[in-house]
This record gives C-alpha cells, structure tokens and sequence, in this order.
C-alpha cells in the first residue's frame, strides 16, 4: 500500500501575522520610532485583532516594539544604553567564538565565510542594502556555527533581529558599507592563516566601528 503524505498544517495567524510583521520591521517598511494602531494592522492584514495583539505582544519580547498605553505600538529605535549593551555581548561571544575558530577550522570549513563576503561584495555593487545586511548576517553567524557551541548561536540568534535594526542604522553612514567589506576581509584573512591574535584585534576593530557608526547614526536623526 502506498505511503500517504501527510497533510500540512496551516500556521496559526498569530504566528502569520508575527511574521509580516516582522518582516515589515526588518526591511523598513515599519520605521523606527513609527507608531501604529492595532486595528489599524489587523484591518490591514485582513485578520482579526486578537492575533495581531498576540504577534506584537512576541515582537515587543524581543525588543522590537513597545506598547505605549492609549496609543498603539512604537517600533523600536536602539536607545544608546541598548546599543552599547548589544555590543558588549558582541564582543564577549564573537571573540570567543573568532579565537576558536582561527585555533581549529580549515581552509574548507571557511567557505560560506567567504561567500558572504562575496555576497557582501555584490549587495554594495548593486545597492542592495537588504542583501548586505543578510550576507552581514551570515559572515557574523557561521563563526558562530563553526564553534560548534549551540549557546553561542542560540545568543546571536536571540539578538540578530536588533543588530538587523542597528546595521541599518550603521549603513546611513557614508561608505560605512565599504568600511565593513574591508574589515571583514581582514578578520577572514587573520582566521584563514590561523593567527589568532590578529584574528581577535581584527574582529573587535570591527565591532567597536560598527559600535560607532551606530550610535553616530542616531545622534544624528536626534538631531534632525
């Protein structure tokens, strides 16, 4: 008798609507600092509120948004506080994670490394700040994965939305892309040749511009 195929379950609308939402915050569709209305989002994504509430009440956890009483739902814009926060834990996991990389990782294990950074390449070439900050994403989390340290991904994992929200912020600045381009291209040659002192100084150059280039960027839209 033939196996049948199991019957996919739909996903529940929270969980849709957590999505879109999601989404819509992580490509600037929702700016920081914009306010929205409940309703108004449900009537938009053409379901009801109580979903809608359920998928802000998860994005609001994690740091995405806040409920501001009799108003609606604030998307989050990095205070300096969260910014230098999120880059103090940075620093502690992603030059634990470098130094064991550059110990123990062969030429092979290195390459969706330098993919991402081919791919970062490209996203300047072509203007594509959506595909850079993915590549970003991936150049940052395969150190991680390397390590073969669960906690240390499960850690990027938690925050990578809010260092999503800080790249774009970051990426405001002037060539700030081409910096970034340069200073993984540094990092990835000091891990390949297995140099692990210039591999950690590298990285944590990087991190304390990107650092920079964040809290430079909302000085300045403070300022407007």
């Amino acid at each position: 008798m033939p196996k049948l195929q199991a019957i996919t379950q739909p996903l529940p609308l929270a969980k849709i609507a957590y999505e879109r939402l999601r989404e819509s915050i992580l490509t600037g569709q929702l700016h920081p600092g914009e306010i929205c209305n409940e309703m108004a989002l449900a009537k938009e994504l053409g379901i009801s509120r109580t979903p809608v509430r359920e998928a802000l009440l998860e994005l609001s956890s994690q740091g995405l948004v806040t409920f501001l009483p009799r108003k609606g739902v604030q998307v989050n814009r990095p205070t300096n506080r969260k910014i230098k926060e999120i880059f103090e834990l940075r620093r502690a996991i992603e030059l634990a994670t470098i130094e064991k990389v550059a110990k123990a990782s062969s030429s092979r294990n290195l390459i969706k490394i330098e993919k991402a950074l081919n791919e970062q390449r490209k996203a300047i070439r072509n203007k594509d700040l959506s595909a850079f900050i993915g590549a970003d994403r991936i150049f940052h989390s395969t150190f991680a994965e390397l390590t073969n340290n669960r906690h240390f991904v499960d850690i990027l994992d938690n925050i990578r939305d809010i260092i999503h929200l800080m790249a774009i912020e970051a990426m405001s600045i002037e060539n700030r892309g081409e910096e970034v381009i340069t200073e993984h291209e540094k990092v990835f040659e000091a891990v390949k040749q297995r140099n692990i002192i210039r591999a950690k100084e590298t990285m944590k150059g990087h991190l304390d511009r990107s650092e920079e280039a964040v809290l430079k960027a909302i000085s300045s839209q403070a300022e407007e």
